[in-house]
């Protein structure tokens, strides 16, 4: 398959049931999250009442309790029962890297106007590294999507993402700008959680090219596995953030207290 130009036209989204109701849960929690991140509602402000975010949203009522559950769980609202919904005070979406949010919306949060300067894709074969992530065979084909991301108008995130062509319900399809969108709308598939490495490295020759810097300015990398709720690889990612750009920040719960008799364990 040719390199080919990626528009935003949508494509048909599953007609199963599931698929449907789960789409509706994770398009509803990315608008609400999209709006936290441009700070629509502020720390300690109560959310609309779930009949109202089901009006607003277009979505049940069933869709907007999953939502909220979702944002529960990454610390981003608290559910207080008999009172409503609040968001909270000292977890920003926009830095915080136990978040699993595409760069335009931490660009957007940042106060920042998100942008795409390439995006192109193409169907390749899987090298070892894209095949032992996706858990496929080398060479058994993959479609590769290169983006980079502009904030202001100036490059800052270069992304390589890889996914099986085994998932593409046609030939031609029109990936759009968010991947997590074209696999849940499109392929039926919800992302549940990603596990990513970072690692500090600089732009190099090729990169420095694109962000318009020096070779050595630093970059952070992040690999990522993104799974689904059976805990099966569904995309492999690769971004190089320009650490100029961007001012991450990680989350860290807890602590957990220790559950009874551990001392006497650890002493034994």
């Amino acid at each position: 398959m040719p390199d080919t130009a990626v528009t935003k036209d949508a494509l048909s989204p599953s007609h199963a049931p599931g698929a449907r109701r789960s789409t509706a849960t994770a398009r509803a929690a990315a608008t609400l999250r999209d709006r936290l991140g441009r700070e629509s509602w502020i720390a300690g402000d109560r959310l609309p009442s779930e009949p109202a975010l089901a009006e607003e949203l277009g979505v049940s009522r069933s869709s907007v309790r999953g939502a909220l559950s979702l944002l529960e769980r990454e610390g981003l609202v608290s559910r207080r029962h008999g009172s409503g919904t609040f968001v909270n005070s000292v977890r920003r979406l926009v830095h915080s890297l136990h978040l699993n949010v595409g760069a335009d919306q931490l660009i957007r949060s940042g106060g920042h106007s998100p942008g795409i300067a390439e995006m192109s894709w193409r169907e390749a074969a899987a090298s070892d590294e894209v095949a032992e992530r996706l858990a496929i065979r080398p060479g058994d084909p993959v479609i590769e999507l290169l983006r980079v991301r502009t904030s202001d108008g100036a490059a800052v995130t270069i992304e390589h993402d890889f996914f099986s062509a085994s998932l593409l319900t046609t030939p031609r399809p029109s990936l759009g700008p968010s991947l997590y969108s074209f696999l849940s709308t499109v392929c039926g598939i919800d992302v549940a959680f990603g596990i990513a490495t970072l690692e500090p490295a600089v732009a190099g020759r090729e990169h420095a090219d694109v962000f318009g810097v020096d070779p050595d300015e630093l970059c952070m990398v992040i690999r990522q596995v993104d799974y689904d709720s059976s805990e099966h690889p569904v995309s492999y990612s690769v971004e190089h953030h320009l650490a100029s750009a961007f001012d991450f920040q990680l989350v860290r719960q807890g602590p957990v207290a220790p559950h009874p008799g551990a001392d006497a364990e650890a002493m034994s």
